[in-house]
């Protein structure tokens, strides 16, 4: 087991201090906008350089080397006391002594020693030799003493001495809240002072082990908790008999028996009275002793305004001895009028909210948007504007008592003829106030210096006023958002009747175009069976002339077709006016397929059609599937130029999707025509069933999915129908 030696673990101590106080430097510096944390991060930054170079020294494995160290130690070591002064002072709020010239005063002695030590080998006034010595079997290096380091010493004594008096001094007149904090940074601070003046008197094992850097573990250890404990940077220490006394909020102090001993001069304001030392806090303020163990605000008769009522939220420090024994309290009235009225704003908008959202005409909008200025805004005159339909009047959809008694409860239509608020409705979004440059008549006969005009777009204007001048800034913020509740309600009800209307349009256009469609499905159909009848007839008494007989075989072939496309826009005409929660079901895929390739078949006896399917697919469709299938595969059968058509159909999962991947061997589909087949007007010259495949495109849009061509390898086409899986599939 390896042994080490009294100097290596001195100088892992050491180290370790030094860890320890660069930690406090980094963390004091990132809170340097605290008064005292630039101080303390220096002072640990010093103690912390002063506890690397002693650490390093003392493992060092030759004087130069040793000596360098040494020196750099006591170089920042020489630091340390007038950084302390200094910390102790802004701390403190020790205000006279915040000087430029003080601080240089301080640091004459240091920068004197260093210089003295910097130029140590071309005088004598100082020595920085080292020399290793072994005393009770411990080597280690011992710096030369000399008149010099014993003179900076004791300077150094006096500023450390003179730091600790200025905090005692603070600890006994600060209050508690500091008290602990004071506590620690004493007690913390006095353990390596303690160690290096043990080591100073000779107290030590070996003349060159210096207990003061391993002492910073200890310090380190009691801020670093003090630090976390009671946020010790981040409280500033103030002048606090001052800063109460200018609090804007009232703050009262009281003794053990609730008796007023103190107070700044906001609580003789707020509470009218000259004098409130010596009262008990019942006869004060009432409603305090009432309101224990509640949330309930205070009033009282606000300072700035004596007909005006402001509300206070008051907070309670117990205030404690250094012994930890109760003393009285601090109460803070923090004055919360602006807030609760705030509050209440924002309580009165969330209700004009929910009944603008409750309104169903203009009218009802306009009254609710009136009705809630008094609550949301304190102003007693209001009205709403809205457009009539031909846009040349703005009609008073709604206006305050004040208004409609100016008005005889008939208030006009506001035209072109006033300039100013006619302008600020064709501006649109020109929000601001108007100073008596109206010339609407109710509002000239009301008691009436400004009127906030706020913009409706497009609806019209809310205007809002009252016989006292002036709008905060809070003011037009909570008009605004009123404003803006009413245009979004009356957007809604506009977007409402135009949805209606177009719902009306919609039903009258289905309702026209069953009747149509009706109307040509009996024509045609009926014609169609005169058509044949007649065929037949006249197929009893043409001969058997080849040519007559396929005239006849045109005409049945041609009314065929006719009633299939009949059968077809019927469906399609069910599908679309049919409610789209009912116009589709679940359809099994394989049946309609094999249908229509058995058809296919034995249309076209060359053909070969081949079908890979993984159990049943079930889709999302209806009856016009087969007819979907028909179409595509009739498509792949008319265009082909191969010897032998073959067709291949692949079913494919792919996520919710059912793929129906119908491939053939023909010419292929070009890339210009890809992307245009299935529109409706594709020209009969570039592809004779280009309203079949219309037909296809319509019907799986319907059916909610798609359908495209890809190519197909080494050569033609590939339809991909995409349809959706049904939701039990």
């Amino acid at each position: 087991m390896v042994q080490l030696s009294v100097p290596v673990l001195v100088a892992a101590g050491s180290a370790g201090g030094g860890v320890i106080s660069a930690w406090l430097a980094v963390f004091a510096w990132q809170r340097r906008a605290v008064d005292a944390a630039g101080p303390f991060a220096a002072l640990a930054a010093a103690v912390s350089v002063l506890s690397f170079c002693y650490a390093g020294g003392l493992i060092a494995d030759s004087t130069t080397t040793a000596s360098i160290l040494l020196t750099a130690g006591n170089v920042a070591g020489s630091q340390v006391a007038p950084l302390w002064v200094v910390f102790a002072i802004v701390y403190t709020r020790f205000e006279q002594y915040q000087r430029p010239s003080i601080y240089a005063l301080l640091w004459v002695g240091p920068l004197a020693y260093v210089l003295l030590l910097v130029t140590a080998p071309v005088h004598s006034l100082a020595d920085t030799a080292v020399q290793f010595q072994t005393v009770a079997g411990i080597t280690a290096p011992v710096p030369a003493t000399d008149i010099a380091s014993e003179a900076y010493t004791a300077f150094s004594y006096l500023l450390l001495v003179g730091g600790y008096l200025q905090l005692v001094r603070f600890l006994i007149e600060s209050r508690n809240v500091y008290r602990q904090q004071t506590v620690a940074i004493i007690i913390g601070s006095v353990v390596p002072l303690t160690a290096n003046a043990l080591f100073v008197m000779g107290f030590s094992p070996h003349p060159g082990l210096n207990p003061t850097p391993l002492a910073f573990v200890i310090t380190g250890g009691i801020v670093g908790w003090a630090l976390f404990e009671y946020d010790l940077l981040s409280i500033a220490p103030l002048a606090s008999d001052l800063v109460v006394d200018e609090l804007p909020d009232p703050v009262i102090v009281l003794d053990e028996s609730d008796v007023v001993v103190d107070h700044n001069t906001a609580a003789e304001a707020a509470f009218e009275a000259n004098e409130l030392t010596g009262r008990d806090i019942s006869a004060v303020v009432p409603e305090f002793t009432e309101r224990q163990g509640t949330d309930r605000l205070i009033s009282a008769t606000a300072p700035a305004q004596s007909d005006s009522t402001a509300l206070y939220n008051p907070q309670t420090t117990e205030i404690t001895d250094q012994h930890s024994q109760y003393r009285g309290r601090l109460i803070v009235f923090r004055n919360v009028t602006a807030q609760q009225r705030r509050l209440d704003r924002i309580e009165a908008l969330q209700a004009a909210t929910e009944a603008l959202i409750d309104a169903r005409i203009d009218d009802e909008i306009a009254e609710v948007a009136v009705s809630f200025v008094d609550r949301i805004l304190d102003q007693e005159i209001a009205v709403v504007f809205v457009a009539t339909d031909d846009g040349a009047q703005l009609r008073p959809a709604a206006v305050s008592e004040s208004i409609d008694a100016a008005s005889d409860g008939q208030p006009p239509n506001l035209t072109a003829n006033d300039g100013t608020l006619w302008g600020r409705y064709q501006q649109s979004d020109a929000d601001g106030v108007v100073s008596a440059d109206w010339e609407w008549e109710p509002l000239t006969a009301v008691d009436l210096d400004e009127l906030l005009v706020l913009s409706l777009g497009d609806h019209g204007l809310f205007c809002i006023g009252s016989a006292e001048t002036g709008y905060t800034v809070g003011d037009r913020q909570f008009a605004r958002i009123l404003a803006d509740g009413t245009e979004t309600a009356l957007d809604r009800v506009a977007h409402e009747q135009d949805l209606r209307e177009s719902r009306r349009v919609v039903r009258q256009h289905t309702e026209q175009l069953e009747f149509l469609n009706g109307v040509l499905r009996h024509n045609i159909r009926n014609g169609m069976q005169v058509i044949e009848s007649n065929v037949s007839l006249l197929d009893a008494h043409i001969d058997t002339d080849p040519d007559s007989q396929q005239y006849l075989s045109r005409i049945r072939d041609r009314t065929g077709e006719l009633s299939t496309l009949t059968a077809r826009i019927r469906s399609i005409t069910d599908t679309v006016t049919t409610d789209p929660g009912n116009r589709l079901w679940p359809v099994e895929l394989r049946p309609a397929l094999k249908e229509q390739i058995a058809e296919i078949e034995r249309r076209h006896k060359d053909t070969y059609i081949e079908l890979h399917h993984d159990g049943n697919p079930v889709v999302l469709a209806n009856g016009l599937l087969e007819d979907v299938f028909e179409i595509i595969l009739q498509n792949a059968v008319e265009h082909n130029d191969a010897d032998r058509t073959r067709i291949e159909i692949d079913v494919k999962h792919v996520g919710d999707w059912i793929q129906v991947h119908i491939a053939d061997n023909g010419p292929g589909v070009s890339d210009h025509l890809k992307e245009s087949l299935f529109e409706r007007n594709v020209s009969v010259s570039e592809t004779a069933h280009g309203f079949g495949l219309y037909f296809v495109a319509l019907i799986l849009d319907l059916f909610g999915g798609d359908v495209w061509f890809e190519d197909n390898e080494p050569r033609g086409a590939i339809a991909v129908l995409e349809f959706q899986r049904a939701p039990d599939e």
